[in-house]
């Protein structure tokens, strides 16, 4: 089992390398965008253009319009996030409740922060 999940870790570690070469990004950690076409000129990694594509066609119906605006931002501001969710919707049907409560703990998060 655990050398399954290894074997799975480096195979997505190995994705991210490849889709992160040639992304690149003005946005420095802390970094504030001031206006919406300061937010157009921020580049996105391409896992996270996905993950919001993602969540948008399976998980969107879960959450309330707030929750929707803060977990497509968690999804855009955090490559690892986006990552994981990503991976919990590679098996849809299987991973529903699991997938589920990953998106309630993230926004409980937010929520506290």
């Amino acid at each position: 089992m655990i050398g399954h999940l290894e074997h799975q870790l480096e195979g997505i570690q190995a994705e991210f390398r490849e889709t992160w070469k040639g992304e690149k990004s003005t946005v420095l950690e802390g970094s504030v965008a001031t206006s919406p076409s300061a937010m157009a000129c921020i580049p996105t990694h391409s896992l996270s253009r996905k993950a919001r594509e993602q969540f948008l066609e399976l998980d969107m119906a879960l959450v309330s319009p707030d929750e929707l605006a803060h977990f497509l931002d968690l999804l855009t501001d955090n490559v690892i996030f986006a990552d994981t969710y990503l991976s919990l919707t590679k098996d849809p049907v299987r991973f529903t409740a699991g997938r589920k409560a990953w998106i309630e703990l993230r926004l409980k998060e937010i929520q506290e922060t």
